[in-house]
């Protein structure tokens, strides 16, 4: 009897060591997360900061928006550059989309962006550059950005031919 007790001690061992060795992994998989989701943040706002360094040291697009802002006449090139910015701003912010859709952004968090988002969108020439693009994108992103277009402006086409 005592190598049958014995032995029923050494499986209840290596029972609560299977069950110790689950719940350390998961612990490790909740530490893991959190450190994704902020190394995901830390992409995000790298992102942004590239978009707002390239604003505000390439001369030609300081002069392109500026001179939209003030409803001047653009150039080709002018109008291709704030095209460019436009195309990777809306990226950005599909990335903050996707990521909120996750629960790596809050409701908070989110509504800050959306207030950003807004406010560009409100920028000479940025809502047609929109509305000519939104094809490109999830139409779950594309009916968040919508609402957010300036009053009276609307994407609404005929079937899109692409």
């Amino acid at each position: 009897m005592n190598i049958d007790r014995v032995s029923q001690s050494v499986q209840l061992a290596a029972n609560v060591g299977v069950i110790l060795s689950i719940a350390f992994l998961a612990y490790q998989i909740g530490e893991q997360r959190e450190l994704m989701k902020a190394q995901t943040r830390i992409e995000i706002s790298s992102e942004v900061i590239g978009l707002l360094v390239s604003e505000a040291t390439d001369e030609a697009l300081v002069s392109a928006e500026r001179r939209s802002n003030d409803g001047e006449e653009l150039s080709r090139e002018d109008r291709f550059r704030l095209d460019r910015i436009s195309r990777a701003y809306f990226r950005y912010w599909e990335n903050v989309h996707y990521q909120y859709r996750n629960g790596w952004y809050d409701e908070t968090e989110f509504a800050g962006s959306r207030a950003g988002w807004k406010s560009r969108l409100s920028r000479p020439g940025v809502a047609a550059i929109w509305c000519d693009t939104a094809y490109q994108y999830s139409p779950a992103f594309v009916a968040e950005v919508e609402p957010l277009l300036p009053s009276g402006f609307s994407c609404a086409k005929g079937p899109d031919p692409r």
